[in-house]
């Protein structure tokens, strides 16, 4: 059997240390030949594979990989694979849903604390030598116990976010597609539970929204200018689920209106920001690399997923495969070729 490690240079660059540390991982479990392919080279010559794991994948780069019968994204998001063209073709398609729940969790919740806190403003001020007293002391920061935040989607990672926010005292108020489906035990911590036709009520009445949704025909710019309209003056929007659920100019009027207090978003529609976003040059916006859930215990996790699908294709058990996607689960599949 062989197993390619798709290198794309969109996401990952030349990660010549995630690469070493795919290669490894997997052949001392598995055993197996494994390469890098360029993902240009893959599209333009047929190449054999029982396993493809990667980020992106084409219906033209599907039909050139002979002998494919599984396609492990690396990583939750399945929004850029064919899944119809996989489909098709009776190859299985996999994700690692949930590996990166606590990361992205812990990533929320220090946007969170560092606008709550100020803490860029306070930074500058102290390396200054200005100690800005008139401002603390008419302006006493609000302990997260007295802040509403609010989750769109309650996946595993909208799931970790709502335990450690209540964890913290705040006030938790949560939008899903399915409020049954929702932990009973976390149903005691939440101020509100709702459903899709809340969502607009919700973001009118909370200080911080996170978004967790995958990117669907539905959810492609749900966070339009009308949305942005409803929410509090002094609300934070976050973002770390995908970047074209947000109208980036919709967002960026807002913004530079002052019409909400700020956003942190950890993606973007495209990535990395080109030089005509208007979102550049906002100066109350916090801008990641698309790196909130890229941690050394998220890289393990995803290996370890990716392993057990290894071995259930090798002894061809498909009943012990994780994180199966199934037909319609992906609302915007197709790549443009």
């Amino acid at each position: 059997m062989e197993v390619f490690f798709l290198k794309i240079a969109l996401m990952i660059g030349n990660n010549a240390w995630l690469q070493q540390i795919a290669i490894r991982e997997l052949q001392h479990r598995s055993n197996e030949t494994i390469e890098v392919i360029d993902m240009d080279v893959s599209l333009t010559r047929q190449i054999r594979a029982d396993v493809l794991i990667c980020w992106r994948a084409s219906e033209e780069l599907i039909k050139n990989i002979n002998g494919l019968k599984l396609i492990q994204v690396w990583g939750a998001g399945i929004d850029q694979i064919d899944i119809k063209a996989a489909t098709e073709r009776n190859i299985i398609v996999c994700n690692t849903k949930g590996a990166m729940a606590n990361a992205m969790a812990e990533y929320v919740l220090m946007q969170i604390l560092v606008w709550e806190r100020d803490l860029f403003y306070w930074n500058k001020i102290a390396h200054l030598g200005a100690w800005d007293w008139e401002k603390r002391n008419s302006n006493p920061f609000i302990e997260l116990s007295d802040r509403c935040l609010g989750i769109i989607g309650m996946g595993m990672i909208g799931t970790e976010v709502a335990k450690k926010a209540a964890g913290l005292g705040l006030r938790v108020w949560v939008i899903t597609k399915n409020p049954s489906k929702v932990e009973e035990e976390l149903k005691e911590q939440l101020c509100f539970l709702g459903g899709l036709e809340k969502m607009e009520e919700v973001a009118a009445s909370v200080d911080y929204l996170s978004l967790h949704l995958p990117l669907t025909g539905e959810t492609h710019h749900l966070v339009d200018n009308k949305w942005l309209q409803q929410m509090k003056p002094n609300s934070v929007l976050i973002n770390t689920s995908r970047g074209a659920i947000i109208d980036e100019q919709a967002l960026a009027i807002i913004l530079k209106d002052r019409r909400i207090r700020g956003a942190s978003l950890d993606v973007l529609e495209n990535e990395p920001i080109s030089p005509d976003n208007p979102l550049k040059e906002i100066e109350n916006l916090i801008l990641t690399c698309h790196q909130a859930g890229y941690t050394t215990r998220t890289i393990k996790n995803t290996l370890k997923m990716i392993k057990i699908n290894i071995e259930a294709i090798k002894k061809m058990d498909e009943g012990k495969m994780i994180n199966r996607i199934k037909v319609g689960q992906a609302g915007m599949p197709v790549l443009p070729s």
